[in-house]
């Protein structure tokens, strides 16, 4: 049973997702800014600093985003007609959004608590330590990717492509969204079918 919320409620949780979605984005997007400043760090103390604010900003900046994102399009699912399944587009974020939280979780932030913790230990002799030069490529690469991930659901969820007609769509614009739809592709159909209620 679906609850339908007010307007207002629905403005209130838009507003929840939209500002959770800018935490999320700026703060990955702070990171890397503060990830290349530490390779120009003068000193130690100023390495450790850069570092330091990568924390800081992994903690207070992108994990409530990220709870806040997950929250707010929960209940946006679950008080408005867009619901969980009823268009791939939905899934497609949803299924995105999971996996770039728990690979956020799993690696992502513990490379990132890591080079905090290198760095306040050595300061600048860090910089001749392969774990803290491996973990610090990690941290960029992926990085970066999880940022041009977080934009393409922004794209997403700004033009609610109806991605049940990609086949049919202009070759420019389908491109664009079948390396999202891939690995979901039928895959709310299944979920669907495993919990319908209106079986014969």
């Amino acid at each position: 049973m679906q609850f339908q919320a007010s307007q207002q409620t629905r403005m209130l949780l838009k507003y929840l997702h939209t500002f959770s979605a800018m935490m999320w984005i700026g703060g990955a997007q702070a990171i890397l800014i503060l990830l290349y400043k530490d390779r120009h760090a003068a000193n130690g103390d100023e390495l450790f600093a850069f570092n330091d604010a990568i924390r800081a900003l992994d903690n207070w900046l992108i994990a409530p985003g990220v709870v806040g994102s997950i929250v707010s399009g929960g209940l946006i699912c679950l008080c408005t007609n867009w619901g969980f399944l009823r268009h791939r587009w939905v899934v497609v974020k949803w299924a995105v959004t999971v996996v770039a939280t728990l690979f956020g979780i799993a690696f992502l932030g513990p490379w990132l608590q890591d080079l905090a913790e290198l760095s306040g230990l050595n300061r600048l002799a860090v910089f001749d330590s392969w774990a803290y030069a491996q973990t610090y490529r990690l941290g960029v690469a992926f990085g970066i990717a999880q940022t041009v991930v977080l934009l393409a659901l922004v794209f997403v969820s700004i033009v609610k492509p109806d991605l049940e007609r990609l086949p049919s769509m202009d070759r420019r614009v389908a491109f664009l969204f079948r390396p999202l739809v891939a690995p979901v592709a039928g895959l709310h159909v299944q979920i669907f079918n495993l919990f319908r209620l209106d079986r014969d």
